[in-house]
């Protein structure tokens, strides 16, 4: 990182895909953006799988896996920009680096152990909780690799929502 920037792969200007390594610069802001990103894709996945061992719903177990997914293209990126990503790959489920993050997870798992019901709808809380920040994390770094990673993950988080609102009839 050289005056609040950090290069890495770059970007098509499209938003997705066609990337061309070694081209983008990131603010520390953006930085930031992607170290919340990644601790609120452990949230998710933490959460679903503390919702499957409580209710069993495969979905949850399903998703939490997608979640997992999302997680580890975000540790990737995050490494190939040589961020260092170490006190939060070293947390155990429930656990996070950020306070807000902390306090965010023991409320949604509270409010999603009543019932079978409550964990889905806490599961569509957080959907639209992150298609809201993915979208906002992708316009701020329009145009490169890690607004391609963003992209891949908001096009997951939608269909993670519609599937919860599925489960719940709506």
């Amino acid at each position: 990182m050289k005056n609040g920037t950090m290069r890495g792969a770059g970007g098509n200007g499209s938003g997705r895909g066609n990337t061309a390594p070694g081209t983008d610069t990131y603010s520390d802001a953006d930085i930031a953006s992607l170290l919340f990103m990644l601790e609120e894709e452990k949230l998710a996945g933490d959460i679903y799988a503390a919702f499957y061992d409580q209710t069993g719903l495969r979905i949850f177990d399903n998703i939490a896996a997608s979640e997992d997914r999302h997680h580890d293209a975000l540790l990737n990126q995050a490494s190939s920009l040589g961020v260092d990503v170490i006190e939060f790959v070293s947390l155990p489920a429930g656990s996070y680096v950020n306070p807000a993050l902390q306090a965010m997870y023991d409320d949604l798992l509270a409010m999603g152990s009543d019932s079978a019901t409550a964990a889905l709808n806490v599961g569509v809380l957080i959907e639209e909780t992150d298609i809201v920040d993915l979208q906002d994390a992708v316009a701020s770094v329009e145009g490169t690799a890690l607004a391609d990673v963003y992209g891949r993950l908001l096009d997951g988080s939608e269909n993670h929502l519609a599937a919860f609102e599925s489960a719940l009839g709506l």
